[in-house]
């Protein structure tokens, strides 16, 4: 039997000198060329299934790519409407307290430091109340000298640690609210 290379030989020679073989030896080469795998074909197919596998490893690529996007978006979002419904109620809560705590001089109750939150918002309440409010957390008197006061409403975020020149100032950037303290007085002036 002939090794591969002497048949790369002997093929090569009969092209160049079909004379020197006869029809038999002839015969019996292309019927060994018959048997020979079709390099082109074998190539084709080779390339077919490199393409499809790198499509494969692409798809899966992209997959698990897009299920870690999806993963870090639902986490943001989670850790978003977390933080941001926490702080929501935090927000809520402190308001029923202040709408169901006794605090509203108007209403004939006691106000003590003890009974007024940290953080107290006054929504669209009158500017007489929330003074009123405010002077009395202060052991100030109320003196509403405004007749304008009663019907003017505020939203205001009142931080009872703060000083009450703070509180003052603050209020005073108020269009139409101009706030005093002389003594043991806060006035409300026209």
């Amino acid at each position: 039997m002939q090794t591969p290379d002497k048949k790369k030989q002997m093929f090569h020679d009969m092209q160049e000198h079909p004379e020197k073989y006869s029809e038999e030896q002839i015969e019996t080469m292309m019927d060994d060329l018959d048997r020979l795998p079709d390099v082109d074909a074998a190539w084709q197919k080779f390339q077919r299934t490199e393409q499809s596998s790198s499509h494969r490893w692409l798809k899966a690529a992209a997959s698990i790519i897009g299920v870690l996007m999806l993963s870090g978006i639902a986490y943001a979002a989670v850790h978003i409407i977390s933080h941001s419904a926490g702080v929501d109620d935090k927000a809520t809560t402190q308001e029923v307290q202040n709408l169901n705590s006794p605090q509203n001089d108007a209403a004939g109750e006691t106000l003590t430091a003890d009974s007024i939150p940290q953080t107290r918002i006054f929504e669209n309440i009158p500017l007489d109340e929330m003074v009123s409010e405010i002077a009395h957390y202060y052991n100030k008197v109320a003196d509403i000298q405004s007749d304008e006061a009663h019907e003017l409403r505020l939203y205001y975020k009142w931080e009872p640690k703060d000083a009450l020149e703070s509180v003052v100032d603050d209020l005073n950037h108020f269009d139409r609210v101009s706030l005093a303290i002389e003594d043991d007085k806060l006035i409300v002036k026209p």
